[in-house]
């Protein structure tokens, strides 16, 4: 009896991508919070994920922070972590991503694309 093969779910894909992206972080930024230096706690985009599809998984538009500096940054909107964040990693560094923000970005979400940001990301991760 022939198995069907199973279709390929592009939420596995993109989850899958999304926690070796946090990695990838994690091993270029290192473990401490960009902002205070407390131990980092979580992996943040410093363009939303949402709103630039192009910079989700990559890797220069994360950013370690600590629970209580991601808290002030998302909850209370305090401007300095932005700031102290521009400050860490340098204008050279935002003016880069920011051009990369604002390039046009026509195909995403497809499992080619899914599949080929998991490789250069796993490649990231194994150098």
């Amino acid at each position: 009896m022939k198995r069907k093969k199973l279709p390929i779910n592009k939420k596995h894909l993109r989850d899958h991508a999304d926690q070796l992206w946090k990695y990838a972080c994690i091993q270029k930024w290192g473990q401490n919070c960009n902002v205070c230096n407390a131990p980092g706690s979580d992996v943040h985009h410093f363009f939303t994920r949402h709103s630039f599809a192009r910079l989700r998984h990559e890797i220069a538009n994360g950013i370690i922070l600590c629970r209580a500096c991601h808290i002030k940054h998302h909850w209370r909107g305090d401007p300095t972590i932005q700031q102290a964040i521009i400050q860490s990693r340098g204008m050279k560094w935002y003016r880069k991503l920011e051009k990369m923000a604002k390039e046009k970005f026509i195909s995403f979400q497809t499992v080619k694309w899914y599949k080929d940001i998991i490789a250069e990301l796993t490649k990231f991760i194994q150098s």
